[in-house]
């Protein structure tokens, strides 16, 4: 009977719902003058519409510990303290390939859930019901000749779709923007008091949510409150026991690859996609559109580089190879590198 204790696994489907307006991460808005020396900072922060991985990571740790009574506050942990808690939750180091998780087995990207049914993040024009790519190929620059994803930037948005019946949500159908000013607290000495704007978000209707499933194996997680995000935005979390529907990856030629949660990926390994697949809606935190402005993008000097969820590759064999390379399983272990393979045009 011990034995079985000690090797009980359990698969839960966590719900995320917020109990005041809630704000994630930000995006700081200043021009292109602030390297002048008489540049004024007024900005707008606004706040990214999905919590990041490394924060639903952060906030299961500590909802983990509470739930086991080993989570202990403005104490000075001794050293039974400190291996009692890496037993459950394990050691997080700078280089999350080399973390450890504890007894947390497997956590899925997060998503938006309406009346229970995910919906995922895109971007496409407004007139059209899936992505579409143009059928004659342009010059990207460095990345040859590529089809790319039929652009109007006025008539473009931000799409949650279901793909198992086509439903499409825009952002303004899902999500209400709220506004809040403050103060300026990083002016310098002798600036006048400035304004900022800080954009929350709130959910519409009450049966939209977070949701994401969690494996955890000899412990348990329980309803509560948590805090996801800056300290005023608060969720109630929701605990059910439920195993997620696998998907089987059937690639064929001319489908797409939805990258569904944020990816690392190296240098080395980006290049090989950008040359590999026919078509791309690529974006990352130093550019939007691959060819915008391609040189942008290979300014990053870092090893990795991070696509964001709602790009759009098309797919192939090989391509597929490269995402399920084992030295990103700790990324995929928690979260990142989820992507999902949708129909592309007939």
């Amino acid at each position: 009977m011990k034995i079985e204790e000690e090797n009980r696994v359990v698969e839960y489907f966590i719900k995320l719902k917020p109990l005041n307006p809630f704000y994630f991460g930000s995006t700081k808005s200043f021009d292109d003058n602030r390297v002048n020396e008489n540049y004024k900072k007024p900005y707008f922060l606004k706040g990214n519409l999905y919590p990041q991985q490394t924060a639903i990571l952060g906030m299961l740790r500590k909802k983990i510990l509470e739930d086991n009574g080993i989570l202990v506050e403005n104490v000075k942990r001794n050293n039974e303290q400190k291996n009692k808690e890496k037993e459950y939750i394990g050691k997080i180091t700078n280089d999350l390939s080399k973390s450890t998780f504890g007894k947390i087995e497997n956590i899925s990207s997060v998503q938006i859930y309406i009346e229970d049914m995910p919906y995922y993040y895109y971007e496409d024009n407004k007139e059209e019901k899936k992505a579409k790519f143009c059928k004659e190929k342009n010059f990207t620059n460095r990345n040859g000749e590529k089809k790319l994803l039929k652009y109007n930037p006025k008539n473009f948005g931000e799409y949650f779709k279901r793909f198992e019946n086509g439903n499409r949500k825009s952002k303004d159908e899902i999500f209400t923007e709220v506004t809040e000013f403050g103060i300026d607290k990083q002016k310098k000495e002798g600036e006048d008091n400035s304004l900022f704007k800080k954009q929350r978000y709130l959910f519409k209707e009450k049966n939209i949510y977070f949701g994401l499933y969690v494996v955890l194996k000899d412990t348990d997680i329980k309803n509560g409150f948590v805090q996801l995000g800056d300290k005023y935005s608060i969720f109630y979390l929701e605990v059910e026991k439920k195993k997620k529907k696998l998907e089987i990856d059937e690639n064929r030629d001319n489908n797409l690859i939805l990258f569904t949660s944020d990816m690392y990926i190296e240098q080395d390994d980006l290049s090989k996609l950008l040359e590999l697949s026919e078509g791309m809606i690529l974006k990352n935190n130093k550019f939007k559109f691959i060819n915008d402005d391609n040189n942008k993008f290979y300014k990053n000097k870092k090893s990795q580089n991070l696509i964001k969820r709602g790009s759009i590759l098309i797919s192939n064999k090989e391509i597929l190879d490269i995402l399920k390379d084992k030295k990103y399983e700790n990324y995929k272990k928690v979260g990142f590198n989820d992507y999902k393979i949708i129909r592309g045009d007939e």
